[in-house]
């Protein structure tokens, strides 16, 4: 590992140049991979980015921006290779004309210029700073679109007003935050290939979301719209109120026969509203709640994403087994604890929740937070990041299971599976060295229509030595048993919730 203080850090300004989130970090996680490049950052110079910058050491001292401009930044092991790093990023961001020395944007740059250009635009998606976001979004709404809003960093302030003009003109805002959507057969976002079917996932959780809708498509379920609200929606000062209108509109599609609400735990006051409202919404409802107790009241709730799947598919006439008898591998027992380094937020939590009630105290790590990802792209995108600490935790003597995912699909890498299985083989080998046994367990979020081919992403991984389960609560389990030497079966709920 190259020590910071021998690096040089070296920034370029580009004024009044635009380009959305999604697009800065592709370009930061390509760039990032040219040789003697240590990290890179490219942002929206608006005083949020910048703050991340500078908390995560990739802000130069005598950096002079204005809020829209774009900042790249370059740390490396010397000036020529920042250089070279900054002349390639620049050449991709730029690839537009030029014109007396002034760049022309070949794409529209408002919402009214879009729609002049195909009037029959529906939905509009955003993924600019915070900062712009809610500008952008409430010319969207008032143009009568749909917005799909993958910005984070708005304030929730201007979520509760966005979110009551949206539904004042019966419009869908999905987020702030909003990291996967499925709308008629289209994806957005972090979304999978799924077949179309008869269930509705309404979602205030992104890889929740996700781990759900690949479980239907395994059952032959499918889905008929998978609509996500943001992470906050489900919040007292929010009330639900954008899940209260996506349900209002599954509950009216033709298509739609069985409804998923997925979350993280809602506000208890929110929570019990919202299920008195499922238990009259006139079509079979699974509530699937992180946390809470299962129960098969007037409506069902399942306290796992795996859970909520399998009684989804039940209602929709398509059973899933995730379990199949006698093929869980045999438990390994070890010393030390559950290390989860995580790429999903809503899996780790499900895992969290998982390991706590079988007495075990993990350390599960979510590597997509803000925290992780300051100045770089997101795991899912970039796998380097979390590779880089999978390595490092087989050189920790108090880590005896090692817990991950790998989340497959549109907007994630194209070949996930190959650094983790690198970074596992290397983390196993070196416990291994030291004399103590690793085990290192996980599963794979996706489908066999995905671009990455889920089927050779497993490959790459049981090579590598990963026990693999069909779902991350199963992997979850399994990490709980090795690590309390329980067998596999007393950490399986009589419930519902794991039948």
């Amino acid at each position: 590992m190259i020590a910071l203080d021998t690096t040089v850090l070296i920034a370029r300004v580009l004024p009044r140049l635009y380009r959305d989130s999604v697009a800065l970090m592709a370009l930061a996680s390509a760039t990032e991979k040219r040789a003697g490049v240590v990290r890179v950052g490219a942002v929206m110079a608006t005083p949020g980015n910048i703050e991340i910058l500078e908390r995560s050491g990739m802000r130069p001292a005598d950096l002079a921006v204005a809020p829209d401009d774009l900042v790249l930044v370059v740390r490396a092991v010397d000036a020529d290779v920042a250089d070279e790093a900054l002349d390639a990023a620049e050449a991709g961001l730029t690839a537009a004309e030029v014109s007396g020395g002034a760049r022309t944007e070949q794409e529209p740059q408002t919402i009214s210029e879009g729609l002049a250009l195909d009037d029959g635009l529906t939905v509009a998606t955003i993924s600019t700073p915070g900062t712009y976001a809610p500008a952008v979004a409430e010319q969207a709404l008032r143009h009568g679109l749909h917005v799909f809003c993958f910005s984070d960093n708005v304030s929730i302030a201007d979520e509760v007003r966005l979110k009551a003009l949206a539904v004042e003109r019966g419009l869908l805002l999905m987020g702030p935050d909003c990291g996967t959507a499925i709308l008629d057969g289209v994806p957005l976002g972090f979304a999978n290939v799924v077949a179309r079917g008869s269930v509705a996932i309404v979602a205030a959780s992104g890889t929740g979301a996700q781990e759900i809708s690949c479980l239907l498509d395994v059952a032959g379920c499918g889905v008929s719209q998978l609509i996500g609200v943001g992470g906050r929606d489900l919040t007292s000062t929010v009330g639900g109120v954008m899940t209260d209108l996506a349900l209002d509109m599954v509950s009216a599609d033709s298509a739609t026969d069985v409804v998923v609400l997925v979350s993280k735990p809602p506000a208890p006051e929110v929570a019990e509203r919202l299920l008195a409202r499922l238990a009259t919404l006139g079509k079979p409802v699974v509530a699937c709640l992180l946390g809470l107790e299962d129960s098969d009241g007037p409506v069902v709730v399942r306290g796992t994403l795996e859970g909520g799947a399998i009684a989804a598919a039940e209602l929709a006439g398509h059973p899933l087994t995730v379990d199949q008898p006698g093929s869980a591998p045999a438990v390994r027992a070890v010393t030390g604890t559950v290390l989860g380094l995580y790429t999903g937020g809503t899996l780790a939590s499900e895992a969290k929740i998982i390991l706590g009630r079988a007495g075990v105290h993990p350390e599960i790590l979510d590597l997509g937070d803000d925290e992780y990802t300051a100045g770089r792209p997101h795991p899912m995108i970039d796998p380097t990041e979390r590779s880089s600490r999978v390595v490092q935790a087989g050189s920790r003597a108090d880590v005896g299971v090692l817990l991950v995912d790998l989340v497959l699909g549109h907007g994630a890498s194209a070949d996930p599976g190959t650094p983790l299985a690198d970074a596992a083989r290397a983390a196993r080998a070196a416990a291994a060295a030291d004399g103590r046994d690793l085990v290192v367990v996980g599963s794979v979020c996706g489908t066999v229509g995905d671009p990455q081919d889920i089927e050779a992403q497993r490959a790459l991984l049981r090579a590598a030595g990963v026990v693999l389960f069909p779902t991350n609560a199963a992997a979850a389990r399994y990490a709980a048993a090795c690590a309390t030497t329980a067998p596999l079966g007393a950490l399986t709920s009589t419930s519902k919730e794991h039948a």
